[in-house]
C-alpha cells in the first residue's frame, strides 16, 4: 500500500522526499519513468499509472514561482500532484487520467485529514492553517491539500484514503529587507555609452557572479517603491529600466568580466520585462565605443544577440581589444 505525507514544502511518496518545485528528473530518480502527456505546448502531465499518481508541470507556473521567490530553473515547473483514488476523471480540461487507482494512505504533517481541521469549498475540503512548530504561529504550510468530495462521507477506511486529492505548492513570498536606494560608491565608476551593453555587464556581475549588490528583484523593488506596476507583461517596466540606468558600477568590478554570454532567459531581462520571450531586438547592440571597451581589460569573448552581420560589425570594433564576438543566433 502506498504512503504519502505532505509537509511544509514537499511530499514524501513511499519514503522518497520530493521538494517543490520539482523537475521530472527528480521524480524519475525516486519513482522511475512516467507516462508523459503534453496537454499543450506549455503543460505536461506525468502519469504513474501503477501508483495512481499524476504530477503536473507547466512553464505557465514559472512567473508565479519567480514572484514568490521559489523559482529554481525552467525544468523545475512541477507544482501539483493528483491522487486518482476513485478512478474518476478529475479535470474536465484534460483528456487523460491515471489508468489505475491510488491505493494507500495520505497524511499532512504526519496526521490524517479530519473534518475539524478542514473547511469546505466548491472543490471539497482544504486543510486549515496548521501549527508551525518552530515559530509557534498558525499559518498555512506551503503545500495545499484539497479533497474532492460532494458529501459528508468519511475520508478514510482505516489507513486507506477514500477520496480523490489534489496537492499543490503554494509558497508565500518572503519579505525583503533590501534597500534599493541608489548610492554612489566612494570610488571611480564605469562609464557606459551603450545601455544594452551595460545591462549585459550587470547581468554578469550581479546575477552570474554575485559581486554587484544589491541583487535586483523586480517584485522586491515594487514593494520597496510601494509601486503598483503591471509585472505580468512582456513590455519593459520603466521603473526597472530607470534603476539600471542610474545604477553605478565601481571600476574595480570591471576585472571580473572575462566573458559576456547573452541569453533571452538572463535574469537582467526577466527583471526588466518579466514575460519577455526573447523574440525581439530590444536588448541587442552591435556597436560600442572605444572608451567603453578599454575599461574591461580582461574581457575576451562576447556571445551577443543578433545574427552574423551584427557580430561582424561588432567584431571590427572589438578586435583591437582582443575580444572575440559570436552571434547567439548561429548557436540555436
Amino acid at each position: 500500500m502506498n504512503t504519502i505525507d505532505v509537509f511544509d514544502n514537499g511530499i514524501r511518496v513511499n519514503g522518497n522526499d520530493l521538494i517543490f518545485p520539482l523537475s521530472y528528473d527528480e521524480i524519475k530518480a525516486a519513482l522511475g519513468e512516467a507516462r508523459l502527456v503534453h496537454d499543450d505546448e506549455a503543460e505536461t502531465s506525468y502519469y504513474y499509472d501503477e501508483l495512481g499518481i499524476e504530477f503536473n508541470g507547466s512553464t505557465h507556473y514559472l512567473s508565479n514561482l519567480k514572484r514568490k521567490k521559489a523559482y529554481k530553473d525552467k525544468d523545475h515547473n512541477i507544482i501539483a500532484v493528483s491522487l486518482y483514488v476513485t478512478g474518476e476523471k478529475l479535470y474536465d480540461f484534460k483528456d487523460s487520467k491515471c489508468e489505475k487507482n491510488y491505493v494507500g494512505d495520505l497524511t499532512v504533517l504526519g496526521e490524517k485529514i479530519s473534518k475539524d481541521r478542514t473547511w469546505k469549498n466548491i472543490l471539497g475540503y482544504n486543510c486549515q492553517p496548521l501549527l508551525d512548530s518552530k515559530s509557534k504561529e498558525k499559518r498555512y504550510i506551503y503545500v495545499s491539500t484539497t479533497i474532492f468530495t460532494e458529501d459528508e462521507a468519511p475520508f478514510y477506511e482505516g489507513d486507506r484514503l477514500l477520496k480523490d486529492v489534489c496537492i499543490s505548492f503554494e509558497p508565500e513570498r518572503p519579505k525583503s529587507k533590501v534597500d534599493y536606494s541608489i548610492v554612489t560608491p566612494d570610488e571611480e565608476c564605469l562609464v557606459f555609452d551603450t545601455f544594452n551593453f551595460k545591462l549585459a555587464v550587470i547581468n554578469e556581475l550581479m546575477y552570474n557572479q554575485f559581486v554587484l549588490e544589491p541583487y535586483f528583484d523586480i517584485y522586491d523593488y515594487m514593494a520597496f517603491k510601494k509601486g503598483k506596476w503591471n509585472l505580468e507583461t512582456d513590455k519593459n517596466v520603466r521603473a526597472a529600466v530607470n534603476y539600471f540606468k542610474e545604477l553605478q558600477i565601481p571600476v574595480s568590478l570591471a576585472d571580473y568580466v572575462t566573458e559576456i554570454n547573452m541569453d533571452g532567459s538572463d535574469e537582467i531581462y526577466m527583471n526588466i520585462a518579466p514575460e519577455w520571450d526573447g523574440r525581439d531586438e530590444r536588448f541587442d547592440f552591435n556597436s560600442l565605443t572605444e572608451s567603453e571597451l578599454k575599461q574591461f581589460k580582461n574581457l575576451k569573448k562576447m556571445l551577443i544577440f543578433g545574427n552574423d552581420k551584427d557580430a561582424e560589425k561588432l567584431q571590427k570594433i572589438c578586435e583591437p581589444f582582443g575580444i572575440i564576438v559570436e552571434p547567439l543566433a548561429t548557436l540555436e
